[in-house]
């Protein structure tokens, strides 16, 4: 019965989180109807006024990426998505707000301490190891950050993420996306092991030879 209601609770605050990401595309979709207002604007302001109005622009560009960046941090519920909007913030704070030299000077230190983190925060889920063996790895995780940090070799053409990547296996193949099913890509396989709603979360990597031909294959 407990684990019942967990689960009604975690589907509706997953519906929740779907509902106002959907309200926070539509006030984006708004807000980008301003921005064409504001060219009006600059193209009619005297030359005292108009740093003044672009700086209101660049605060409203800077405000709608804040918003698109959060908008994928509700989508992923990843930890480097939450960094990136900080770092959004950060440098919006910065290049709009920051009227002394020690606002840059904190900005500064703090966008820096931001990129060490995502330079060295580890990509795998934990310690984690799939049944067969596979590390496990968030799908939110790029594929750059997957081949700089572990040396897997996977294609940076057929999707930015882990996620998807898989995404576009599975299309290619023309296989739906489920719990367990495994993809190959040359000497790689990927397992998915955790699917949301259509999105898929967790993805297990594994090495299984040293076939260096490039294929795709899927077992369900």
């Amino acid at each position: 019965m407990k684990k019942r209601i967990i689960e009604k609770l975690t589907n509706t605050a997953l519906f929740l989180e779907i509902l106002l990401t959907v309200f926070l595309a539509i006030g984006i979709a708004i807000g980008l109807v301003d921005i064409v207002k504001y060219f009006v604007h600059i193209s009619k302001a005297s030359a005292v006024d108009s740093y003044g109005v672009f700086k209101q622009f660049l605060a409203h560009i800077l405000l709608i990426v804040v918003g698109v960046e959060f908008m994928l941090m509700l989508i992923s519920h990843s930890i480097n998505s939450m960094l990136e909007l900080i770092l959004f913030v950060i440098a919006r704070k910065m290049l709009i707000y920051a009227d002394t030299m020690l606002d840059l000077v904190l900005g500064t230190i703090a966008i820096a301490i931001l990129f060490i983190i995502l330079k060295y925060l580890p990509v795998r889920s934990g310690d984690d190891y799939g049944d067969d063996g596979g590390a496990i790895y968030s799908a939110s995780t790029t594929i750059s950050r997957l081949i700089e940090q572990t040396g897997i070799k996977l294609p940076k053409d057929k999707g930015r993420t882990l996620g998807g990547l898989t995404f576009n296996l599975a299309e290619e193949s023309t296989k739906p996306i489920t719990e367990g099913s495994e993809f190959i890509l040359g000497n790689i396989k990927l397992k998915v092991l955790k699917v949301t709603d259509g999105l898929i979360e967790k993805v297990a990597i594994e090495e299984i030879s040293d076939d260096k031909d490039a294929k795709i294959e899927v077992d369900s």
